[in-house]
């Protein structure tokens, strides 16, 4: 088996328990007694942890020149996190196991995105590969979602849980059969006007407005999707219910992801990346409203997949090209700390809106949030053009 395919398959199921859990963890958090403000913190707790670990495990990666000890670590580590918080008595303890988790969470994600860059560095039409390797992963979250509410709703949330802890373990297991990819096997890759030639000077960082633009992104859709199943829960939606809607942003993630792909090869990431906020700014006016509005909310929900899909695989192949295979994984680190920045950042907010100003208040700021990451690569779309304008004065 080729090792995109193994890694394409890794992927369907982490997000496939990603998609079991994620819409059920705070309704999970409120059940063992949390308050809204709590689960925030919980959220905050977690996401700090990944953020202070996802540059650290990339710098590891680069350092011994290997991605595949840490991958499989952090899927293993992913697998006992669920395993006990499947079997915690209250909020306390839970909050203990998701600071563990985060740390896993950061060795699965950082050394995977730099392991699909190593894969793609000597081939052309990256945006297509990576759209098709992270879009098969939403299709897996939107099955996960979809019968996660039905599983919880028929058994327990804790059962949701003890099955995404086997899913993990499972996962771990394919990770064996990875091989890596050494400098050695790296060759150039061509230059055509599908893709683009990224910058590949190992001593250039990826670009800030890059990175402040998905730090934006994330802190606008953490904040939002953190409270989201408690948003729909207050409007007398059931788990089943709440499940199949983000399952079906899920579902429109895939087209999105693999569409995305292959627009950014031939116009460039940047542009792809502002859709992704223009798109997202639109998703969290329509949560404000007309929410209460099924036909609306079932709109919402497609354009939020486009949303998603626009801005993660392109955010992707932008940090996967950028720099040599020898700075990868702390570019990989960079990328994702950025973002979980952003997340902790959405996930602070999050709750602590909601307990004071309510869930209105709430989609409010992440629509700000969401307009503000698309200034970001308008302004990073623009420097690029400026750069590329100028290295075709100097070649002349």
């Amino acid at each position: 088996m080729s090792n995109l395919l193994l890694l394409t398959g890794i992927i369907g199921l982490v997000y496939l328990a990603i998609g079991f859990s994620s819409p059920l963890i705070t309704l999970y958090l409120k059940d063992l007694g949390a308050s809204y403000q709590q689960i925030a913190l919980i959220l905050t707790s977690f996401s700090a942890t990944a953020l202070l670990s996802n540059y650290a495990w990339g710098w590891v990666t680069d350092r011994i020149g290997r991605r595949k000890p840490i991958l499989l670590a952090g899927l293993l580590g992913m697998g006992v996190a669920y395993w006990n918080l499947s079997r915690v008595p209250d909020a306390n303890i839970a909050w203990g196991v998701r600071v563990l988790e985060g740390m896993a969470a950061a060795a699965y994600a950082t050394p995977s995105l730099a392991l699909m860059g190593d894969m793609l560095a000597g081939t052309g039409q990256r945006g297509r590969r990576m759209g098709y390797y992270r879009g098969s992963a939403s299709m897996m979250f939107a099955v996960g979602a979809f019968f996660g509410g039905s599983l919880a709703d028929r058994f327990s949330i804790s059962t949701v849980l003890t099955v995404c802890a086997g899913i993990y373990v499972v996962a771990a297991f394919f990770t064996l059969f990875v091989r890596e990819v050494t400098p050695a096997q790296k060759v150039a890759a061509p230059q055509t006007v599908e893709t683009p030639p990224p910058a590949t000077a190992p001593e250039r960082s990826l670009p800030l407005l890059f990175l402040l633009g998905g730090m934006l992104w994330t802190a606008a859709h953490g904040a939002g999707a953190s409270m989201w199943p408690n948003y729909m829960d207050s409007l007398g939606y059931a788990k089943t219910e709440i499940t199949r809607l983000w399952g079906l942003a899920a579902l429109v993630e895939f087209p999105s992801m693999a569409v995305a792909g292959i627009a950014s090869d031939v116009i460039g990431r940047a542009p792809l990346l502002l859709a992704g906020g223009v798109l997202a700014t639109i998703v969290h006016i329509g949560y404000m409203t007309l929410v209460a509005i099924v036909p609306a909310l079932l709109l919402i929900q497609v354009v939020r997949g486009f949303a998603f899909g626009s801005f993660t695989t392109t955010g992707m192949t932008f940090a996967s090209e950028w720099g040599s295979q020898e700075r990868r994984g702390r570019n990989s680190g960079i990328y994702n700390t950025a973002n979980g920045l952003g997340g902790l950042l959405g996930t602070l907010l999050g709750g602590t809106i909601v307990e004071v100003f309510g869930f209105q208040s709430l989609y409010a700021v992440c629509a700000i949030l969401a307009g503000a990451s698309a200034i970001a690569f308008h302004l990073l779309r623009r420097q690029q053009k400026k750069e590329k304008e100028a290295a075709l004065v100097v070649a002349a």
